[in-house]
């Protein structure tokens, strides 16, 4: 039963006549006909007395009228509905990133996008003071951050997965597959700011070696293929080495050797209708599968053996 044969009989009923309603529909008169006979075949009754003008409906054609009106009344809810929706999906969400969650951030992106495809999407790298101050002035909506550096007082949280902290360097000489922080310090070192959670450079401290610092991944990248620096980061940053030749990964050991990431945004905010899908996507299985074989790649560089 096709639903706009329903609008001509209402028309049909509003003008009297079978061509001024055919014009207010914007079809043809035989079209307008045809389907209201339609909607007598499909009902198998009488809607319309026929002879040669239009004179008035049946006592089944009142009772057909009086449900078309209350299905063109749900048909204008149900674009209403589907308009509103549409709005939430043309919002936009402020997305705070730590230079160490930034390839984290990218898989997000794109499964938010495909979800919400005209939302518009602002992600800011910063430090973890800045998006927190961030977050409290309803500047951002939500951040991706170390969990153990924010205040849970102030912050609702979701975990994403916990990963370890990894010494990056091209050497063709054998390496051990774990060293601890003493050996980190000695090493030289190309660092890059703010990519380590606050345990991981407690401990590092100011030993490190010879260091250099930037906040530019291409510097970074740079200097370790070089081989002569090394670096130490979170194990998801492995794809910024992986075409470096003779890159191993080694992993460190000893406390603050490993952190937890996850989302934060003010404790007890309002979740709108991306915030609301982005923590829908997290929790999706194709999104974790996404996370883990990023933090996984770091793996095919660990030296071989003890």
């Amino acid at each position: 039963m096709i639903v706009k044969n329903f609008g001509y009989l209402i028309a049909l009923d509003q003008e009297g006549h079978f061509g001024r309603a055919a014009k207010s529909c914007n079809v043809s008169q035989p079209t307008l006909s045809a389907g209201i006979k339609q909607l007598e075949q499909d009902l198998g009754v009488e809607i319309v007395r026929h002879g040669r003008r239009y004179d008035g409906l049946t006592s089944e054609g009142e009772t057909v009228l009086a449900w078309a009106k209350k299905i063109e009344s749900n048909c204008e809810g149900l674009e209403r509905d589907l308009s509103a929706q549409k709005r939430g999906l043309e919002g936009q969400i402020r997305l705070g990133v730590l230079s160490a969650t930034s390839i984290m951030a990218s898989i997000l992106s794109l499964a938010l996008a495909e979800r919400m495809p005209l939302l518009e999407q602002c992600i800011c790298t910063a430090q973890t003071s800045s998006l927190t101050k961030a977050l409290l002035t309803h500047e951002m909506d939500m951040a991706l951050v170390y969990l153990e550096d924010i205040s849970e007082e102030d912050f609702d949280t979701h975990l994403l997965y916990r990963e370890r902290i990894v010494v990056f360097q091209a050497s063709g000489d054998p390496l051990p597959r774990q060293v601890s922080w003493d050996h980190v310090a000695e090493l030289p070192l190309c660092i890059l700011d703010c990519a380590l959670p606050k345990a991981a450079r407690s401990r590092l401290g100011h030993r490190a070696a010879k260091s250099i610092r930037t906040n530019n991944v291409d510097v970074l990248a740079a200097h370790i293929a070089s081989g002569r620096y090394a670096t130490v980061l979170p194990q998801s940053l492995a794809t910024y080495f992986a075409r470096i030749s003779d890159i191993r990964a080694v992993e460190v050991a000893g406390e603050g050797a490993d952190a937890a990431v996850g989302l934060a945004m003010p404790r007890n905010g309002v979740k709108s209708t991306p915030t609301a899908a982005l923590f829908e996507i997290v929790r999706a299985p194709e999104t974790m599968a996404s996370i883990e074989a990023a933090l996984d790649l770091y793996r095919q560089f660990q030296p071989e053996g003890g």
